[in-house]
């Protein structure tokens, strides 16, 4: 049955023998995992260095102390629904104040 059945037009499919890597190509793709993964586990360490020295340069006058209480900047909420009354009477209390 292997030869008899089996039509002459139609071409047999050759089988792979598997992927067949050079030296070279071998070479290249262990470069590249390695460098892939050094750049996954150092990411975080070297991020963290960085931000460390830029922020060192700093002037600790001009920091954000945490301790600064709020400023209350006064002002009026000016909102779009106001009739041009209220914004006049909001603008001169404002004034006045």
């Amino acid at each position: 049955m292997s030869g008899a059945g089996r039509d002459p037009d139609v071409p047999k499919l050759p089988r792979g023998k598997g992927m067949s890597f050079s030296l070279g190509q071998i070479v290249r793709i262990v470069a590249v995992a390695t460098a892939l993964i050094a750049l996954i586990v150092l990411q975080r360490p070297c991020a963290t260095s960085v931000s460390k020295f830029v922020t060192s340069f700093g002037e600790p006058d001009a920091a954000v102390r945490p301790d600064a209480r709020p400023i209350d900047a006064g002002g009026v909420m000016l909102r779009g629904d106001m009739t041009p009354a209220e914004l006049e009477e909001a603008i001169n209390r404002e004034r006045q104040r």
